[in-house]
């Protein structure tokens, strides 16, 4: 879907407003619709707990949200936090801010993603910028797929 997009700034404007202008109101457009509505409930940062301790992180720094031992964890390059959230939570919650599922156990985000390796027939090993791997799901590949061929335009 090709879209252009067209700004105006101005002081004559008292607000700002988006006006989109479409032949049809498909699924796409719905979907960005939805995000625009959302955008200023959705947080950028994340409670976590580590040692007794609260900290406040980053939706930026963190590299994914990963379960283990019937607990959830995020992994930043500092440190590893316990999440009271459960994954399917933080799906939900993160969904339109770039972080994906790739397994039960682990979403990740996919801006400290370094690369995908797909070298092994119907596995994808995503490579992260802590210098860590996960892989992914086998129910899972076909998503991240999707996502590289709309964030590529190259498969």
């Amino acid at each position: 879907m090709d879209i252009k997009i067209n700004t105006n700034v101005s002081d004559a404007f008292q607000e700002t407003s988006i006006t989109i202008n479409t032949p049809k109101l498909s699924d796409e457009i719905q979907d960005i619709i939805r995000y625009i509505s959302h955008i200023d409930t959705i947080p950028n940062r994340i409670i976590a707990h580590k040692n007794n301790e609260i900290y406040f992180i980053d939706l930026n720094n963190i590299i994914c949200f990963f379960s283990k031992d019937r607990y959830n964890y995020i992994r930043t390059k500092e440190d590893t936090y316990k999440v009271r959230y459960k994954l399917y939570e933080i799906e939900d919650i993160f969904k339109t801010k770039d972080f994906i599922r790739i397994s039960n156990s682990c979403i990740i985000n996919i801006h400290q993603v370094e690369c995908f390796d797909t070298s092994i027939l119907g596995t994808i090993l995503v490579k992260l910028k802590d210098h860590t791997q996960e892989t992914v799901s086998k129910r899972n590949v076909s998503q991240i797929m999707k996502l590289l061929k709309e964030r590529g335009n190259f498969i």
